[in-house]
């Protein structure tokens, strides 16, 4: 007897609600739910693994939900893009209105009402709760899900919740993975019932290359047009390391894909059937649009073909997937101890990832999987990712625990405990920026910089640009590179995108660029058209004015002085004091160009780089000192710097002590222009 009534809503359900309900129920998990429920009854922990197919991220805290246990129930997810998807799916099939009885809360956005029983939020949100409720009072149940990928606020959510079930013994956790390598879980929880459940799988092929690949964007494309060309109808998945890659890929396959069909995009494929192309990216940081038209019908006689990053390994489900082209790499991040340098870089991914990535072609029918390296490379793959904590900077998760209490993040019961150097130069940088007394404890600087949802360089950005009566503009630029690749280049229209790009150039740089390019899509009202006709990324942008405008509300509440140098009408700005307060949260990310040197040296390291092909022509010439937002390893090509802006090196001297102590720069050329400074003396100017 099928339920008529919604216990949520008190209403009758919709026809539509049975239609899903006869979706569900076919999923593996959905035969295991009175054996998880009376499990999270009688055990604060339960550790469940649901591999591809499963239905374990929709179904397992729908399960929960309907225990009619007295708070919400939270599900977290790495990434703030499957918490919103999810929430929007979960919503439909409880059939309820999302942000009524099934809401999401993610940096800068939520979707969330005093009805919300079931909230799904990326891990980091549900730790900022508990900055101000340290029980998480109001929670029944956590569902930390994707556990598996061991990102640093994950193990963190891991380790704090471990905590709070000794204070509150009504307290549940339900630990999800989608590999069964559970043993580190196990562990560290003993006493927790693991609950397996086999995904829907069909037979997939492998197929590895049978040459090393050099240039694997391009190797995807190839691939890519390949199947669409040859192979019959079903829709193609393509893993890539990150937007830049994507966006590159999405224009060199339809490029490619025109000039090899007559018709636009039609071809004959291998069963006689007409097809047309459809080439969809999917990142992080893409509007809800844009994500939609992944997820949405495609149409009769149309091929998807979705260049994505690692989200869709396991986060999201794309159905219709027959074809997965696996690139081999993904993003990532790379803190360098002995250079105290953060790096961004492709690196081989797990073997664990390339079989959630193949399994992605088998979930409604027979695939393909090609697997750009050959079958010798995949044998010398990890097992497991390796945890992001043993390989992170730790300044804002240091700078996380304190605000939380931890008495000693030193001993904080980590699953991976990362390096007693990494937390020392955690404490060190936090110490550099006011955060930490001398006996490592917040300041009241460093708990207001914590309140702040952004990394702590950021933050230190925003508080100290009042000082130089620019914060209202720091924001700007805040909410810029948070939001980032915010210019659109297409290959096949790269310089025509470079020439309307010239207008929003700074001479001063990067950074004055990113302000200039808001404020024209500001004034533009927010247009598409302005964005299309100028090639700037219409929903980066929308998401930056909505992370402008929850800062602007934080900053207004710590009482930061909140004005602006920026004169609307005739654009002038203050440069120097806008730049000064950049140089604030990133002093340590400061590099010198020696006389005719065409390399910069970073301060810090001594380490050569170069600026970025798209930060360049930003400046005016080529300055001789720069600060810069990141370092980014781009295969063999180098490392390069990213968003970088010129400073004048008497600056150094005014926004941190760090540039006293010229020891820490050995004797060379760097500590010799420090002490001149010092001296009073004069040096080369940007």
């Amino acid at each position: 007897m099928l339920p008529k009534l919604n216990p949520f809503t008190k209403k009758p359900y919709t026809p539509q609600y049975y239609k899903i309900l006869a979706q569900r129920t076919t999923l593996p998990v959905y035969q295991r739910a009175k054996e998880l429920t009376q499990n999270v009854r009688d055990h604060q922990v339960v550790l469940f693994v649901g591999e591809t197919g499963s239905g374990k991220t929709t179904q397992v805290p729908q399960f929960i939900s309907e225990m009619e246990l007295p708070g919400v129930v939270v599900c977290t997810q790495p990434r703030r893009i499957a918490a919103m998807s999810i929430a929007v799916r979960v919503a439909a099939e409880m059939d309820v209105q999302l942000g009524e009885e099934v809401g999401y809360r993610v940096r800068f956005k939520s979707m969330v009402s005093d009805k919300t029983k079931l909230l799904y939020m990326t891990d980091g949100m549900l730790l900022r709760e508990a900055f101000s409720d340290r029980d998480l009072s109001r929670i029944s149940v956590v569902v930390v899900d994707e556990a598996h990928e061991r990102t640093v606020e994950t193990d963190v959510l891991l380790g704090v919740l471990r905590l709070l079930m000794q204070r509150r013994q009504d307290f549940r956790l339900v630990v999800m993975s989608a590999t069964l390598d559970m043993e580190r879980f196990q562990a560290y929880f003993p006493k927790a019932p693991l609950i397996q459940v086999e995904g829907r799988m069909y037979d997939v092929q492998v197929l590895y290359s049978t040459v090393p690949v050099k240039d694997y964007v391009e190797a995807c494309v190839e691939r890519v047009c390949d199947i669409h060309l040859n192979e019959p109808p079903g829709d193609i998945l393509c893993f890539l390391t990150g937007e830049a890659e994507i966006e590159r890929a999405v224009s060199r396959t339809k490029l490619k894909l025109e000039h090899l069909l007559a018709d636009d995009g039609n071809t004959v494929s291998s069963n006689g059937a007409q097809l047309l192309a459809r080439v969809l990216p999917l990142y992080g940081s893409l509007g809800v649009d844009d994500q939609g038209r992944v997820f949405s019908n495609a149409g009769k006689n149309t091929r998807k073909i979705i260049f994505a990053t690692n989200i869709a390994e396991t986060s999201l489900t794309i159905d219709g997937i027959v074809y997965v082209v696996d690139c081999g790499y993904h993003k990532q991040s790379l803190y360098n101890a002995e250079a105290r340098v953060d790096y961004l870089l492709p690196a081989v991914i797990s073997k664990a990832s390339a079989e959630q990535r193949k399994g992605r072609a088998g979930r409604t029918r027979p695939g393909k999987c090609f697997r750009l390296f050959q079958q010798s490379d995949f044998s010398s793959f990890p097992n497991q990712t390796h945890p992001e904590v043993l390989r992170s900077n730790m300044i804002n998760t240091v700078l996380l625990l304190l605000k939380l209490d931890v008495a000693n993040p030193y001993q904080f019961a980590f699953i991976d405990p990362p390096s007693q150097q990494s937390v020392m130069d955690a404490y060190c940088q936090l110490s550099l920026f006011g955060a930490v007394d001398d006996d490592l404890q917040l300041t009241d600087f460093g708990r207001l910089m914590a309140d702040f949802p952004v990394d702590a360089c950021l933050a230190r950005v925003l508080m100290r640009s009042a000082q130089y009566g620019c914060a209202a503009d720091a924001a700007v630029i805040v909410a810029m590179l948070e939001t980032r690749n915010v210019l659109v280049r297409p290959a096949s229209r790269g310089i025509e995108a470079e020439q309307k790009h010239v207008m929003f150039r700074h001479p001063d740089g990067d950074h004055l660029t990113l302000f200039k390019v808001f404020h024209a899509f500001w004034r533009s009202g927010q247009s598409s058209q302005y964005c299309f006709d100028n090639f700037l990324a219409y929903q980066a942008l929308q998401q930056a004015v909505n992370v402008y405008t929850q800062l602007t509300k934080l900053m207004k509440k710590k009482n930061i002085c909140f004005v602006s140098t920026y004169d609307d009408r005739s654009g002038k700005l203050d440069s120097v004091a806008i730049r000064k307060a950049v140089l604030e949260g990133f002093f340590t990310q400061v590099a010198y160009k020696p006389p005719g040197g065409e390399l910069y040296k970073t301060v810090r390291d001594s380490q050569m780089v170069a600026l970025h092909r798209h930060s360049f022509p930003s400046m005016s010439g080529s300055p001789s000192w720069i600060v810069y937002d990141r370092l980014e390893v781009q295969g063999q090509g180098g490392t390069f710097i990213r968003v970088a802006s010129a400073i004048e090196p008497e600056w150094l001297l005014e926004v941190s002590d760090f540039f006293n102590d010229t020891s820490e720069f050995g004797d060379g050329e760097i500590c010799r222009i420090l002490q001149d400074l010092k001296a009073g003396g004069t040096t080369q100017k940007g």
